[in-house]
């Protein structure tokens, strides 16, 4: 568990599936998502018992003031190696939610999955988390190209990266 004096990352939990499910479905968020079908709960709760027994995955729940603000999925966790993220926040959160989120993520990975990158794909039409992850310093590290059918079209994955040593010297740059 990781925490600051208003944020909080922790491990999602069974009584957090109905929000998370109402979330994931949500039109805002589900349209940059890859599985665009609406999930059942039965399927979500499937997902999360699967994913809860997995030790190469870390679900979060990042909460402000206690209140659930957004939801991180680490994957292919790697002790002084690697992980994969996807996140995003609560619908109609306010602008800045996201990087909040992020935050308490990447910190909580860092600490506590003892990772030494995290990476990250994004639908190229996705400018939003685009520019998120390069305020977060993450790294361009490549292009899919036409790599995604979405829809009736192929897209593009960009795929970005931030190593445990970048992070810290952000991180130590923003303290001065």
């Amino acid at each position: 568990m990781l925490t600051n004096t208003t944020l909080r990352a922790r491990l999602m939990v069974k009584d957090d599936l109905e929000s998370m499910l109402s979330w994931r479905n949500h039109p805002e968020v589900k349209r940059f998502m890859l599985t665009q079908h609406e999930i059942t709960p039965e399927e979500h709760r499937a997902w999360f018992e699967e994913s809860s027994k997995d030790q190469s995955k870390a679900l979060l729940v990042i909460e402000e003031h206690g209140i659930p603000i957004g939801t991180v999925h680490f994957t292919g966790v790697k002790e002084n190696g690697t992980a994969e993220w996807s996140f995003h926040s609560a619908p109609h959160s306010p602008k800045g939610t996201g990087y909040k989120i992020c935050t308490s993520a990447l910190q909580f990975a860092f600490r506590n999955l003892s990772v030494n990158k995290v990476s990250s794909r994004v639908l190229a039409f996705n400018t939003a988390s685009l520019k998120l992850h390069h305020r977060l310093g993450f790294k361009d590290e490549g292009i899919l190209r036409e790599h995604q059918l979405f829809g009736n079209a192929h897209i593009d994955i960009y795929c970005l990266g931030i190593l445990m040593g970048e992070w810290l010297e952000q991180q130590a740059a923003q303290q001065e």
